[in-house]
């Protein structure tokens, strides 16, 4: 399944030509695609801050996909370049957890692997807890990889560079745990691109010319087992140079954070009611007093929230996802009381939703399904 207008191996070389040799900083680049993101949290921004200098001005991404309350756990990072975000992931799961980045261009493993020891001692963690490999993103079983061996995946603006986006999903889903979360951002569009706008190798670099249309990444997420796919954040991304304008045309394109589980037996294609409540404990870091799983949960510490199955699966019930320390979930599956929101066909958690303009989707955060 390569991109439409280009073969697999000139993407392959596109992407390490333009990240190892064009690009110096992310300051040369031509589009907001791979700095579009909005601040990260305070907590997220005080971990970047301890990350080596030379690491994070070689980073290159569209949000911030950098869960919390993860101490212990074992995180990989899709195409992880330069390393920003395995650093900061480092600091997050603690010396008990670990952290693996995957990347295919020897420049940027160059910079990730050169601060390892130094940010080590950093921490104050007696040995490192973090690693590169150089693969393919496509091909983790040819990396080593194992079946269910991370809980959490992350990556950032890496898997529209990808000539075959269906497997680099299946991949991500068989080398989780069950209960963990496929958790990153990329770019998407509003629809289908032609094929000569898929083999613009500018465009390619810079993240626009491999955005799926997000309609059928969601299909391929399904498909993959991740049934009910959830966003969290989304942003515009604008195309600044006149040439590259004039050549997408009519297309929209975004920066969206995508949450994916993976829950075997317990995710439905449905919202279906249990009549199930959930309650955040605050015990996530940097979500003291709130913690938002998607754009339309928003559980406040305390306070009980009515869910549907699925949405009770993801925070914790029978303690499957990695999500289940930090929330109690009441209530299980003995009694069924129909489609959740008594909407009879509505997809899962309204998950066919096209994405919204940002200011159209700053205010759906909700307190129920």
């Amino acid at each position: 399944m390569a991109a439409a207008g280009m073969s697999e191996a000139k993407t392959f070389e596109v992407v390490q030509d333009y990240y190892g040799k064009v690009l110096s900083t992310s300051k040369d680049l031509k589009t907001s695609a791979c700095t579009s993101c909005d601040k990260p949290p305070h907590h997220v921004l005080e971990a970047i801050k301890r990350v080596p200098r030379e690491v994070d001005e070689k980073f290159y991404g569209c949000g911030a996909p950098l869960p919390s309350g993860v101490e212990g756990l074992r995180v990989l990072d899709l195409g992880s370049g330069s390393g920003r975000d395995c650093y900061v992931m480092s600091a997050f799961v603690g010396e008990s957890g670990s952290v693996v980045g995957i990347d295919m261009t020897d420049e940027q493993l160059d910079v990730a692997r050169a601060h390892v020891d130094s940010y080590t001692k950093t921490l104050g963690y007696s040995k490192p807890n973090m690693s590169f490999i150089k693969g393919n993103i496509e091909f983790l079983d040819k990396a080593g990889l194992k079946d269910g061996e991370f809980n959490i995946i992350v990556s950032n603006c890496v898997v529209n560079l990808s000539p075959d986006k269906e497997r680099v999903i299946n991949e991500a889903y068989r080398v989780l745990a069950p209960g963990g979360e496929f958790y990153f951002s990329d770019v998407y569009c509003d629809r289908r691109l032609p094929a000569e706008v898929q083999a613009h190798e500018v465009l390619f670099g810079e993240c626009i010319a491999g955005a799926l249309y997000n309609e059928d990444f969601k299909r391929l997420a399904r498909k993959a087992g991740f049934t009910d796919p959830r966003f969290l954040t989304i942003s515009s991304i604008e195309v600044t140079d006149p040439e590259l304008k004039e050549v997408v045309g009519e297309a929209n394109f975004y920066s969206i954070t995508y949450r994916l589980f993976k829950l075997p037996g317990l995710l439905e294609t449905l919202c279906e009611d249990y009549g199930q409540y959930a309650v955040y404990k605050g015990t996530i870091p940097g979500h003291k007093h709130v913690y938002h799983l998607d754009d339309h949960h928003r559980f406040e510490k305390g306070k009980p929230v009515l869910v549907c199955g699925n949405t009770a699966a993801m925070v914790g019930e029978q303690g499957m996802c990695w999500l289940a320390k930090h929330f109690e979930v009441v209530g299980d599956r003995s009694v069924h009381y129909g489609i959740y929101g008594n909407v009879p066909g509505a997809p899962a958690e309204q998950s066919t939703r096209a994405p919204a303009p940002p200011a159209a989707a700053a205010g759906t955060a909700a307190a129920v399904d």
